[in-house]
């Protein structure tokens, strides 16, 4: 019998009320019952259900693809978890190794050739669910970015296909990672690309890997001034500041930007990722701001400004 309320619900999942709502009316991954007042009752298996769910999310798999299995088959992915979910990594528990890595990346240019986004999106699923989110980020995703930008600087495809590419991800990252809110509470984390640099999906990966670590991202878009970054900073009392720099790295404002930002923020951490970023590293140390080289490292540092072991 239902006997649950949405208050313990949350309590024992640690999903907010707004998740609770999306995954039971977009999802249908629930159907607690109502009573006359219309709040809603959870039974002890819609509850375990619900714990399954969060979990095997915040392992990485989407809630689209999990939502409407029974609870033996979440049961069965739980089991493939068994030493992740104590102590999650950013590694996934089943290593498939380098040819499913470049099978999917392989797919993934076909697609964007055939400029079909449907199967683009389906290809990112299969990913997500055999490297979790952050695998699929690191181990396809980006790689399948840097591929896309040398086929179209090499010609092999064409500036409308590398568009609807990046258009395809963008809009996946933004649907896999709504259900995740954070709390009030959460730390704030600007995220954008300096004045100049008009390619924002490094940028925009940055956002989603955030929001799925618990922060409360402010995503500004590509090109901005030193100036707006701070301004932003300020006003949302942000923990720090995260920039993708991708090319041209030989603009020369570049470093003024950067120069100036660190001025307008003397105390905020300020991360800088992007392959332009590396080119750039005994600038970037010479302005105190921290380079990063890989997703894993960003969500290592991401957990030591939140810790303030920065």
């Amino acid at each position: 019998m239902p006997k649950h309320g949405i208050k313990i619900v949350t309590q024992q999942t640690g999903l907010s009320p707004h998740v609770l709502r999306v995954w039971e009316k977009r999802y249908q991954a629930v159907t607690p019952m109502r009573t006359d007042t219309n709040r809603r009752l959870y039974t002890d298996s819609e509850l375990q259900r619900l714990k399954a769910l969060a979990i095997l999310t915040g392992l990485g798999y989407s809630i689209g693809q999990i939502a409407r299995l029974s609870c033996s088959e979440l049961q069965v992915l739980l089991r493939k978890h068994d030493n992740s979910i104590n102590d999650r990594s950013e590694a996934p528990a089943t290593d498939l190794g380098d040819e499913q890595e470049k099978g999917f990346i392989s797919r993934a240019i076909q697609a964007t050739k055939e400029m079909d986004q449907a199967k683009l999106e389906k290809i990112f699923d299969e990913a997500n669910i055999a490297f979790g989110y952050s695998g699929l980020l690191e181990r396809v995703m980006v790689p399948f970015i840097k591929l896309v930008g040398q086929l179209w600087q090499e010609g092999h495809i064409s500036s409308s296909d590398e568009h609807a590419a990046s258009c395809a991800i963008r809009e996946y990252l933004a649907h896999t990672t709504r259900p995740f809110t954070s709390s009030t509470s959460s730390p704030s984390l600007i995220v954008t690309t300096p004045s100049g640099q008009l390619h924002e999906i490094g940028a925009v990966i940055a956002a989603s890997l955030a929001r799925k670590a618990g922060w409360n991202v402010t995503y500004l878009g590509a090109s901005l001034p030193a100036e707006e970054i701070a301004s932003a900073a300020i006003k949302r009392q942000a923990k720090a500041v995260a920039l993708s720099i991708v090319y041209p790295i030989d603009d020369p404002h570049l470093l003024g930007e950067l120069g100036r930002l660190r001025r307008h923020l003397p105390n905020t951490p300020i991360i800088v990722g992007g392959q332009g970023a590396a080119a750039l590293a005994p600038q970037l140390s010479e302005f105190k701001m921290k380079h990063l080289s890989s997703i894993r490292e960003f969500n290592t540092c991401l957990c030591k400004i939140r810790s303030c072991s920065f």
